[in-house]
């Protein structure tokens, strides 16, 4: 734009086409400010004077495609939390901006079976979001609180607990599946827009995505 100035400043213009000038400078800033068509983008390539703004529209789109792309830390997979150390650490010292959400659970409960194939899906879903999950009995949990809160789900951002549900199987039945989670998150304002980022392909559903198990699993996802 500034070179586009200083070409005017050295030109003999009548008022009419200083005026002319004028309007498509101020249709080329529109432009750069916001979104252009293809169509608009083919003539604008086809025209010389054009090209100054052809670059600086490229050089914006792509940083705008590259700040969607690393805005964050990637994940793409469900953590296992192994101590009570381990899981403060986690809420507290994660860095800021992160959604941490963390699936507590026990082997025996047929829910939490559901809610572990769930995890695993969101969490190749939504790579910008670290999905844990944590035995009841290495957070110190109670007998009670085993038998009648799980599965249960955390939501934590900046150390704040922001979502707490506790006996999912109230809201979603004894058997659900990814996008049953998903959409009860989704209704919370709990999940971040999964197209801000580029989604990663989805992981064989054979694949246990648990950095510190080597159990096998017959789980199968849809």
């Amino acid at each position: 734009m500034e070179l586009l100035i200083k070409k005017l400043s050295l030109t003999c213009r009548s008022h009419l086409d200083d005026e002319r000038e004028k309007d498509k400078e101020k249709e080329l800033q529109e432009k750069i400010n916001g979104k252009v068509t293809l169509q608009e983008y083919n003539q604008l390539q086809a025209e010389n004077d054009n090209e100054d703004f052809l670059q600086q529209y490229r050089k914006q789109r792509i940083d705008e495609m590259r700040r969607q792309l690393y805005s964050g830390k990637r994940f793409e997979q469900v953590f296992e939390l192994e101590s009570a150390e381990e899981f403060l650490d986690t809420v507290d010292k994660e860095a800021k901006g992160t959604l941490v959400m963390i699936h507590i659970y026990e082997d025996d409960i047929p829910a939490c079976e559901s809610m572990a194939g769930c995890m695993i899906c969101l969490a190749s879903e939504y790579p910008l979001v670290k999905f844990c999950r944590v035995k009841s009995c290495v957070i110190g949990a109670s007998a009670r609180f085993t038998g009648n809160a799980l599965p249960a789900l955390l939501v934590y951002k900046e150390g704040d607990l922001i979502g707490n549900f506790v006996r999912l199987t109230d809201q979603l039945g004894e058997d659900f599946f990814a996008v049953d989670l998903e959409a009860l998150l989704q209704e919370y304002g709990l999940l971040p827009d999964k197209h801000a980022v580029i989604p990663s392909c989805i992981r064989n559903a054979s694949a246990m995505c648990y950095t510190h198990s080597d159990e096998d699993s017959d789980l199968e996802i849809d």
